[in-house]
C-alpha cells in the first residue's frame, strides 16, 4: 500500500501551471484555425458554386501554388484538427482530467484523429483514407467541435479553480 502523498513543492506547482498554460494557448491556436476556416466556409457556400465548379479548375492552379477559397477552407480545417489532436496529446500525457472531456476521449475518432493529424503535418497524398474520412463524414467535426468546446470549458475550469483542480499532477511529478 502507497503511503500518503508529499506535498506538492512551489516547482511542482509552477510545472502545472505552466502545463495549463501551454494548453491554454494550444487551444487558443486551434480555435483561431477553426475561426478562419468558419469565415472561409461562409464564403464558400455563398458563392452559390457546386462542388464540381469548385474543383473544376484546382489542376490549373495548384502546379501554380494559387490559393483559392476551396484550399484554404481545407488547409484551415486540416490545421484546426491537426492542433486540437495535439491539445489532446497533452490532455493526456499531463494527465489532466475532466468527466465530459475524458468521455468525448474514449470516442473512436480520437485515434482517427491522431492519424488525420498526422497524414497532415507528415504531409500525405490528398487521398489518403485518413485524410478523406475527415472530408466526407462531417460527424467526425461536430464530435472535434464538442470536443473542442468540453477542452475550452474544462480549462476555464482550471483556470478558475487552480488550487483545487492542480493536484491530480502531483501523482508522479517528475513526469
Amino acid at each position: 500500500m502507497a503511503g500518503p502523498r508529499a506535498a506538492p513543492t512551489k516547482g511542482d506547482l509552477q510545472r502545472a501551471v505552466n502545463r495549463l498554460y501551454a494548453l491554454s494557448i494550444a487551444l487558443l491556436r486551434a480555435e483561431t484555425a477553426y475561426e478562419k476556416y468558419h469565415e472561409e466556409a461562409t464564403k464558400l457556400f455563398a458563392s452559390g458554386k457546386t462542388d464540381d465548379e469548385l474543383v473544376a479548375n484546382l489542376p490549373n492552379l495548384i502546379p501554380q501554388l494559387q490559393n483559392t477559397t476551396l484550399t484554404r477552407t481545407g488547409s484551415l480545417l486540416s490545421l484546426y484538427l491537426g492542433v486540437l489532436y495535439s491539445v489532446v496529446e497533452a490532455w493526456r500525457k499531463w494527465k489532466f482530467v475532466d468527466a465530459t472531456v475524458d468521455t468525448l476521449l474514449q470516442n473512436p475518432f480520437v485515434n482517427d484523429l491522431k492519424q488525420y493529424r498526422n497524414a497532415i503535418f507528415h504531409v500525405s497524398e490528398a487521398t489518403d483514407p485518413r485524410i478523406m474520412q475527415w472530408s466526407t463524414q462531417q460527424d467526425r467535426v461536430v464530435w472535434a467541435n464538442k470536443l473542442s468546446a468540453a477542452l475550452r470549458a474544462a480549462i476555464l475550469d482550471y483556470h478558475n479553480n487552480l488550487a483545487t483542480r492542480v493536484a491530480v499532477h502531483f501523482v508522479n511529478p517528475k513526469e
